[in-house]
């Protein structure tokens, strides 16, 4: 079962410093090098994958063996161990810069194994802002101005708030290592007035309605403004559904056209692990996709005492509705008994 963590609500503790030299360092060549493959160990062939269609369970022929993608293992042991966390940072950093270097100017990043997951009490503040950090340090590498962005109270007086997992996320950025990327590193608001030539990329922190207030006309006039001015915009793990509220916010009547601009994000990485029904345990497999890839659906498979491995299962051309992943798990399980 998932254990809490000792430190989840303490970021301070989570940000170890970074040594001055390692900030600017090999980002700078992330979409043309082999790193990223370079830093999964040992890498072994994929298992055959049934591709299917997102919104079918009809497979076809199986295609030929892939180089394998070695996702952590145990990710119910909490903390997760520092090199898991690095998995995890680099893979999403690798999926939003093909998406940047692609020509993509909105995209979403969404990465919530369980210490990224604010469903789970083992969530962990300083495991997001260090892959904020990650990311942010990459980008400055290839030379571009980077804001990172915190969304501001919603609400005035004394109704204004802040979503529990962003409090005080603001003042931590401040007080964290940048390295030698720092000068090209500032920080702001979820607002139109944060655009300006001072910053290139705007990476936006879990922005995420509130009850009795909506960051999405923030988000909107933000993101006209950085389209009409030429900027990236990057949202990491955002939450953007509706909340049930009073006084007609987030009410149905405009829900649509909430829907459509969320849709006009790009999804440059998702990662999400697979559960049974509605428990968060035991772990069933996991669901990834990184930009220019496929969708692609894992199933863990225990190997011996405190031994596991996921194995491709499945692979999508969108991202697979529940019935197609619990086709893939069926058909995996058939074959296992044939």
């Amino acid at each position: 079962m998932i254990a809490p963590a000792v430190q989840a609500h303490g970021p301070a503790a989570a940000l170890p410093a970074r040594p001055a030299a390692a900030c600017c360092r090999q980002h700078a060549t992330w979409p043309r090098s082999q790193a990223f493959a370079a830093s999964q160990a040992a890498p072994a062939a994929r298992q055959p994958r049934i591709v299917a269609s997102a919104s079918s369970s009809t497979a076809v022929s199986p295609v030929e063996a892939a180089p394998s993608l070695k996702i952590p293992t145990n990710l119910n042991t909490i903390p997760h161990a520092r090199e898991t966390r690095r998995w995890f940072y680099s893979d999403l950093t690798a999926g939003v810069m093909r998406a940047l270097e692609a020509g993509e100017t909105r995209v979403i990043a969404r990465s919530t194994f369980p210490e990224l997951n604010t469903d789970f009490d083992v969530y962990r503040v300083g495991t997001l802002l260090e892959a904020v950090r990650e990311l942010a340090t990459a980008l400055a590498d290839q030379g571009k101005r980077v804001r990172v962005c915190v969304q501001q109270p919603l609400g005035q007086g004394v109704f204004a708030g802040t979503p529990l997992s962003l409090n005080g996320v603001s003042h931590i950025l401040r007080q964290m290592d940048w390295g030698d990327c720092v000068d090209q590193i500032s920080f702001g608001a979820v607002a139109a007035e944060e655009v300006n030539d001072e910053a290139d990329v705007f990476v936006l922190i879990a922005p995420q309605n509130i009850v009795g207030h909506s960051i999405l006309p923030f988000l909107q006039e933000m993101t006209a403004a950085a389209g009409a001015a030429g900027k990236q915009m990057i949202l990491i793990n955002p939450k953007l559904g509706d909340i049930q509220s009073a006084g007609g916010v987030m009410s149905i009547r405009g829900r649509q056209e909430r829907m459509d601009f969320v849709d006009t994000y790009t999804t440059a990485y998702h990662f999400r692990l697979l559960y049974k029904g509605v428990t968060m345990f035991p772990i069933m497999g996991a669901l990834r996709h990184s930009y220019g890839g496929p969708w692609e659906v894992f199933r863990r498979v225990q190997l011996g005492p405190g031994e596991e491995e996921y194995r491709l299962i499945g692979s999508f051309d969108q991202e697979p509705k529940p019935p197609a992943i619990t086709d893939a798990f069926r058909a995996a399980w058939a074959a296992d008994k044939a």
